[in-house]
C-alpha cells in the first residue's frame, strides 16, 4: 500500500528529556534495537500503528497525503529499505525536490517523531573548478510552522566541511529563522558522535534517521541507526545560532527530499517507509 493512516485517536505524546531511556518509556513495546539485521525486509506500514507511514509500494507519491516542494521526485524500484519500492529523488544543482504532508498536524503538545530511511548513492563532493567550491549544505527533512519566531525551518541536514586534508559530509541539525528578529539565526550544527569522532554521512547503505521536533519543551533530538547524536540535541538556550532562544514554531508540516544551497555534484537519494507519530518509532518496527 502507499501510506496508511492510524486509528483517528491518538496516543498522548511523550515527554522529552535528556534521559533517552526516560523519554521513550510509554511506547507500546516498541523495539529501539540498533542491530541492523531487525531493520529490513518488506513493508511494516500495515501493522505499525502510527499517525503515518509511507512504504510507496503503490509506485507513486499519493497526492491525497504528500504535496511537491520544487522538483518532483518519483518513485521507483532502483533501491528500497523495504519491500521493492521507495521514494527517488535527483537534483541537479541546488534547489529543492520534495514531499511534504500536513496531515498529522496540529499534534498534541505540539510534539512529534519522525523516522525515515535513506539512501544516498551519491552526495555534494569538493569541485576544485568551482572557483575552489569547499563547502555545500544540505536537507533532507524540514518541519515548519507558525508562531512569532517561525520564519524558518527547522532542519535534518547535512554539510560538506574540510576535515583534515579531505571534505566529508557529516549530518547536522539546524535552522534559517534569520529572517525574523527574534530567531537564532541561518545555522548547522555538525555531528560531533560518537565521541569526537563523526562518521561520515554513508553513501551506497541504507541509514535509519529519527528526530523529534518538540514545541512542548522546545528541543530537538537525533537518532542514527537508532542511536541517539547527543551532539545534534538542541534545546531553547544550546543550540548553534545567535544568543537567542531557539523557540520551535507550531508544527503544521513535515517536508522530506533533498535540497542544496550551492551547486556542487548532483546527488542521488532514495528514501523509504517514512514513519510519523507522537511517540519515538524506532527502526525495527
Amino acid at each position: 500500500m502507499s501510506a496508511t493512516r492510524a486509528r483517528p485517536t491518538r496516543r498522548a505524546p511523550t515527554v522529552a528529556t535528556n534521559d533517552a531511556s526516560a523519554n521513550d518509556a510509554g511506547d507500546g513495546g516498541r523495539d529501539f534495537s540498533t542491530d541492523r539485521s531487525l531493520f529490513f525486509g518488506p513493508s511494516r506500514c500495515a501493522a505499525a500503528n502510527v499517525q503515518l507511514c509511507e512504504d510507496f509500494e503503490s509506485g507513486s507519491v499519493n497526492p491525497a497525503i504528500w504535496s511537491y516542494v520544487g522538483t518532483h521526485p518519483i518513485v521507483d524500484g532502483q533501491q528500497a529499505a523495504r519491500g521493492s519500492k521507495a521514494l527517488h529523488v535527483t537534483m541537479p544543482g541546488n534547489g529543492a525536490s520534495m514531499i511534504k504532508e500536513t496531515q498529522t498536524f496540529p499534534e498534541p503538545n505540539d510534539t512529534y517523531w519522525g523516522r525515515i530511511f535513506v539512501y544516498f548513492g551519491s552526495l555534494p563532493s569538493f569541485v576544485s573548478v568551482d572557483a575552489g567550491m569547499t563547502y555545500a549544505h544540505w536537507t533532507f527533512a524540514y518541519a515548519s510552522g507558525t508562531g512569532p519566531t517561525a520564519a524558518g525551518q527547522i532542519r535534518l541536514s547535512g554539510q560538506l566541511q574540510k576535515t583534515g586534508a579531505n571534505y566529508i559530509n557529516h549530518f547536522g541539525v539546524g535552522t534559517d529563522d534569520r529572517v525574523d528578529d527574534a530567531g537564532t539565526g541561518d545555522w548547522t550544527t555538525s555531528d560531533d558522535d560518537p565521541s569526537k569522532s563523526p562518521a561520515p554521512v554513508p553513501t551506497g547503505s541504507w541509514a535509519c534517521i529519527e528526530w523529534l521536533h518538540s514545541g512542548a519543551t522546545n528541543e530537538t533530538r537525533f537518532f542514527w541507526d537508532a542511536a541517539e547524536h547527543p551532539s545534534l540535541h538542541t534545546t531553547a538556550s544550546v543550540h548553534g545560532g545567535n544568543t537567542s532562544p531557539y523557540v520551535m514554531p507550531q508544527f503544521d508540516a513535515v517536508a522530506i527530499g533533498w535540497q542544496e544551497y550551492q551547486v556542487t555534484t548532483e546527488p542521488f537519494e532514495m528514501v523509504d517507509e517514512i514513519a510519523i507519530d507522537t511517540a519515538r518509532i524506532g527502526c525495527v518496527l
